[in-house]
């Protein structure tokens, strides 16, 4: 599965056909690429935590449900259902501070990771 990290969209390759010229086609550089390590996913997500206040709680929850399918794909589910219920907290929680509740929840899905202990 080839995957999309761009400042507009982080997550799974959502074209399914590779055509040479498509017309009124919208992404001019093909930023498809091997999934990064979960590891260094939950790491650029811990990042955007600062930023996870108002209308970038949705981005947050947006990277996070990605990180999530990541997880998944890694067969890492315990990680993958912490970070999905994170992305729900954001969402809900748009205009009020929950970033201790965001970092805390990627302390627990950094920990739940298999490879990591």
């Amino acid at each position: 599965m080839l995957w999309v990290d761009h400042q507009n969209y982080f997550g799974p390759d959502r074209r399914r056909v590779r055509a040479a010229l498509r017309l009124r086609e919208r992404r001019h550089d093909d930023c498809a690429g091997t999934p990064p390590p979960l590891t260094t996913a939950l790491r650029q997500l811990r990042m955007r935590v600062i930023e996870a206040r108002g209308p970038g709680a949705a981005v947050f929850a947006d990277r996070a449900h990605s990180v999530a399918l990541l997880a998944q794909m890694n067969s890492e589910y315990e990680a993958s259902d912490t970070l999905s219920s994170l992305a729900m907290t954001a969402v809900r929680a748009r205009e009020s501070d929950v970033r201790p509740i965001l970092y805390e929840g990627l302390d627990r899905a950094h920990a739940a990771l298999a490879t990591y202990h």
